[in-house]
């Protein structure tokens, strides 16, 4: 009997398919934000972020920051990213992008700061200035 749920459980493991989402990086933030794509961003905001979207600066919700960048990626549709300066804090425990983001309004200057947990990161804040 213990032989025939050891096979049974060896098979399920490698037929069902890998639905735990792995954890995200910094590249995959700056993916995310050249894409528009907030349901990413959302899935690794801290509960409050700094986020800065040209003049309107705040410490926002998850929520009220995912509804902010709704806001800001439908006026300004994004079609690219790309990084200028990407770096790390001197303790190792968070990292930090400065890069450009091509939009249907022209491009904007963007920073991201992300604070490593685990495996992947945790978004603390986000900056969208005109160039």
């Amino acid at each position: 009997m213990k032989t025939l749920l050891f096979l049974y459980l060896a098979t399920f493991s490698v037929l069902a398919p890998d639905t735990e989402q792995k954890p995200l990086a910094l590249d995959d933030v700056c993916r995310a934000i050249g894409a528009g794509n907030i349901d990413q961003l959302a899935s690794v905001m801290d509960t409050e972020v700094e986020l800065s979207i040209i003049d309107q600066e705040d410490l926002y919700s998850r929520d009220q920051a995912v509804a902010a960048l709704r806001k800001f990626f439908g006026e300004c549709s994004p079609s690219s990213f790309g990084k200028v300066h990407q770096g790390a804090s001197k303790t190792a425990d968070a990292e930090y992008c400065i890069g450009t983001l091509a939009t249907a309004k022209g491009p904007f200057r963007v920073y991201v700061y992300v604070a490593k947990q685990g495996n992947g990161v945790l978004l603390q804040e986000l900056r969208f200035e005109r160039e």
